[in-house]
């Protein structure tokens, strides 16, 4: 009973605060679990390229649209969009790091206030 008492006396701002915390905690995992996968598909697309003379013809296509192309360029577009995508894989990671640590430092903080306020209404 003295918890719950406790519990209730935390602010809705500061309810509000974590649980705003905790869906942009989920909204990065998600971000980094897509770029994960893209990183992935462009590095099997690489692999395919392997070995290959880099002036052969090739088609490449998104969609509808197709383009004629050389393995050397396919190479060099995916070099550079893995390069991107592993840029922003990084930058995705540390701020989901970032608010873990704080998320993690805010929940120890709210469970000491807890505990202290129910100490105190002990009779």
């Amino acid at each position: 009973m003295l918890v719950e008492e406790a519990i209730s006396n935390i602010p809705d701002e500061v309810i509000d605060y974590l649980v705003q915390q905790r869906r942009r905690e989920r909204e990065l995992t998600v971000e980094k679990e897509v770029l994960k996968e893209r990183i992935k598909k462009v590095q099997d697309i690489l692999k395919l390229l392997e070995g290959r003379d880099n002036g052969l013809p090739c088609m490449i296509s998104g969609g509808n649209v197709y383009q004629q192309s050389t393995v050397q360029q396919v190479k060099d577009s995916l070099a550079a969009n893995l390069s991107i995508s592993m840029a922003l894989f990084v930058k995705a990671h540390r701020k989901l790091l970032r608010l873990q640590q704080d998320l993690n430092q805010d929940y120890e903080t709210v469970c000491d206030n807890v505990s202290r306020i129910g100490t105190t209404n002990l009779p």
